[in-house]
């Protein structure tokens, strides 16, 4: 069994201390308060957030996801997905979940689920999102696993039985948590993180 952690993704709603900027009041975000952040719209209005140069990236998560679940190794039962964000939320995720292949419908679907807290479909939890940081979720996860943790400075990954492997959701930059465990990598340079995700999951 193959366990990935896409961690402290990128993924949150519009934070309310830049709701009231001009470009986003011409986006009317006032009659939809459950926005996702997105660089690609808010970029003028990000610059007034911490760690800008690296939120506001959905797409990245939307990506890794495509992958992961459309993989055999998902198809065969032998993987699991697990998407934790920078606000210290985490997205646990149905191996049944389709997830959709146009980015402005997967957007609209996370934004349902900051709302709700879950997605239901046919009587099944497709998706839930619970207040959870990495260290608790690892801890959760990772009984009789190995857990490695992929950054380009790392030792050189080799594909184990029975593993959680940490992938970054972000596009610049290291891990904010200090993690407690190995360090690995694939190449000695920055990838990004579907480039990673896929070498994991096909060296499986």
């Amino acid at each position: 069994m193959l366990k990935i952690v896409i961690a402290e993704s990128e993924l949150e709603l519009v934070p309310h201390q830049i709701r009231g900027h001009s470009s986003l009041r011409k986006l009317k975000l006032k009659k939809k308060p459950f926005a996702l952040l997105d660089s690609n719209y808010y970029h003028r209005a990000m610059q007034a957030l911490p760690d800008a140069y690296r939120r506001g990236r959905p797409d990245i998560v939307h990506i890794c996801l495509l992958c992961a679940m459309e993989s055999p190794l998902n198809k065969k039962g032998e993987l699991e997905v697990y998407i934790h964000t920078r606000n210290d939320e985490v997205i646990y995720m149905s191996p049944l979940w389709k997830v959709p292949k146009s980015y402005h419908r997967f957007v609209g679907l996370m934004e349902q689920l900051f709302e709700k807290g879950r997605i239901d479909a046919g009587g099944h939890e497709l998706l839930r999102i619970e207040k959870k940081t990495l260290l608790e979720l690892l801890n959760d996860i990772s009984s009789g696993f190995d857990v490695k943790v992929m950054n380009f400075h790392g030792e050189a990954y080799e594909s184990t039985d029975n593993a959680v492997v940490v992938i970054g959701g972000f596009s610049h930059g290291d891990f904010k948590t200090k993690l407690p465990y190995e360090q690995y990598s694939i190449f000695q340079q920055e990838l990004v993180a579907w480039s990673v995700l896929n070498h994991v999951i096909y060296t499986k």
